[in-house]
């Protein structure tokens, strides 16, 4: 490969980390189908890594405050599907708003929208909430 052409891909891929913020392995996968060979990739991800483009913990902290409808099981699966390790998930959820809280005010917004307290129940647990989170508000909804 030329510089010419490394630089273009360079390009190319940074454009793209511009438009979409991409997990490690999004970003991997996305250089795989460009057909770019395994050693390029290595060093544009680790470049990308170095400047900031990438950041696995970061990405999880902003889809965490996209999802704030979501338990933290449904999130945990989600980030996993996108190759980010549960230790950069756990830091992540470890600084949002805690499920419970998560929960409690979902569950408040439906109840005065004149949901039952079952239903309710069954939208929270659809959502990824866990059941320590939907026992904890309970008392809330009765």
């Amino acid at each position: 490969m030329t510089k010419e052409e490394f630089a273009e891909l360079r390009e190319k891929f940074y454009k793209a980390l511009t438009k979409k913020p991409l997990t490690t392995q999004q970003a991997q996968e996305f250089l795989e189908r460009s057909k770019v060979p395994g050693k390029i990739i290595d060093m544009l991800i680790h470049e990308a890594a170095n400047i900031g483009l990438i950041d696995d913990f970061i990405y999880s902290r902003l889809f965490i405050e996209g999802h704030l409808h979501w338990g933290d099981a449904k999130i945990l699966y989600e980030l996993s599907a996108r190759g980010v390790s549960r230790e950069n998930i756990n830091r992540a959820l470890g600084e949002s708003e805690p499920e419970s809280q998560r929960a409690c005010e979902l569950a408040q917004s439906w109840r005065d929208y004149g949901l039952e307290e079952r239903k309710i129940a069954a939208r929270l647990r659809s959502r990824g909430f866990t059941n320590r989170a939907i026992n904890a508000i309970k008392d809330s909804l009765e």
